[in-house]
């Protein structure tokens, strides 16, 4: 049978590496994209020189910020026969307006869901969510639990409420997602849910158009604002390098047999932030700071009035912590799946030398 896949975010950092593995395995891939006139050429070309096919690629027009964006035209006609969802696009940045987050990265993929499970061929949803909520501690530590209110028959709405409130609007609106394609999977739809961690550049060369999650101390770094390491000594900020969850989302979900399956994608391997620090500082010809500042006291400070003036946004604390994650699962289907890491030390290096000599977008399509 066939594959064709309709993927969202193809241009973003992860859509664009997954769709050239799975064009070059085989798959047809719909990619709805904002001025799809202007910037499919570019994306093709960009995907034909990382090994993809582009007779493959199916582009048409759509906005994921519009309503109902699956009746937009050409889109609706291109969607007959469809196998699978790759649910791949998010609104990436700190600050975001809320509605803005809700509509692309919650009600969109509310509506790929209910999309999905009207299609009685449909073989698997695939999304992006992230690994910050598969912690325990920080599942506690917002007070909201994807899993359990999946499986609930209360309404979600006094929840979500509240969790809009507790964290910044692209953490939320991810959670939210999170959460609708776990109900999802409770109804019945097979789905696979990928949590990566920070996604850095390529393991060999280090590429990558995004750098989302490092970039706040690459510049701090520069500007002489990092003066002090944010956390504990234990404290980190998990990586895991574009190619090989470009890998992972091409091959796993296609060999899955289980109904619902979640995978946690990170490096084991990664240093500590205070490593991590040192060595962005070195790639720089920088100082590294020494000492270290509770995270309590940065988010006082930064919420007192330092975010604008640091250029810091206290959201961006949530993702230093001592938490630890469990990979045990996604490591050995990436066994199965004959997918290796590389050494992120070593990927981290190349990905900053990448990046000094090319200025790197920070806004997912």
């Amino acid at each position: 049978m066939t594959t064709k896949i309709l993927m969202t975010g193809i241009s973003g950092l992860v859509g664009r590496w997954t769709a050239a593995a799975l064009t070059r395995d085989g798959a047809t891939i719909v990619a709805p994209l904002r001025n799809a006139h202007e910037r499919s050429a570019d994306l093709s070309a960009w995907i034909a020189d990382h090994g993809g096919d582009v007779d493959q690629l199916i582009f048409v027009e759509g906005d994921l910020a519009k309503e109902n964006f699956l009746d937009q035209e050409p889109l609706r006609e291109n969607l007959k026969d469809v196998t699978h969802v790759y649910s791949f696009a998010a609104a990436m940045d700190w600050g975001l307006p809320t509605k803005l987050a809700k509509r692309v990265n919650a009600t969109a993929v509310h509506e790929l869901l209910e999309w999905a499970k009207a299609q009685g061929a449909l073989q698997r949803f695939v999304h992006i969510s992230g690994y910050l909520v598969t912690s325990p501690c920080h599942r506690e530590a917002i007070n909201f639990y994807p899993a359990a209110l999946a499986k609930s028959t209360s309404s979600p709405k006094k929840h979500l409420r509240r969790l809009y409130k507790r964290v910044g609007a692209y953490e939320a609106s991810k959670i939210e997602a999170d959460f609708l394609v776990r109900r999802a999977a409770v109804d019945g739809l097979p789905t696979t849910i990928l949590n990566p961690a920070t996604v850095i550049g390529a393991s060999d060369t280090g590429e990558a158009h995004q750098v989302f999650g490092i970039e706040g101390l690459i510049d701090g770094l520069k500007r002489g604002t990092l003066s002090a390491v944010p956390g504990t000594p234990q404290a980190w900020t998990p990586l895991v390098t574009i190619d090989y969850v470009a890998a992972f989302a091409a091959k796993v979900p296609m060999q899955e047999a289980e109904q619902s399956t979640d995978y946690v994608l990170l490096n084991q391997g990664t240093p500590t932030l205070k490593n991590m620090v040192g060595i962005i500082a070195e790639e720089l010809n920088l100082k590294a700071p020494g000492k270290h500042v509770p995270v309590w006291a940065l988010r006082a400070l930064l919420k007192g009035g330092l975010e604008r003036r640091l250029g810091t946004p206290a959201e961006t604390l949530a993702f230093i912590n001592d938490y630890r994650f469990d990979t045990s699962t996604a490591e050995a289907a990436a066994v199965r799946a004959g997918i290796a890491q590389a050494d992120i030390e070593t990927a981290l290096r190349k990905t900053l030398q990448f990046i000094e000599g090319v200025v790197p977008s920070r806004v997912a399509a």
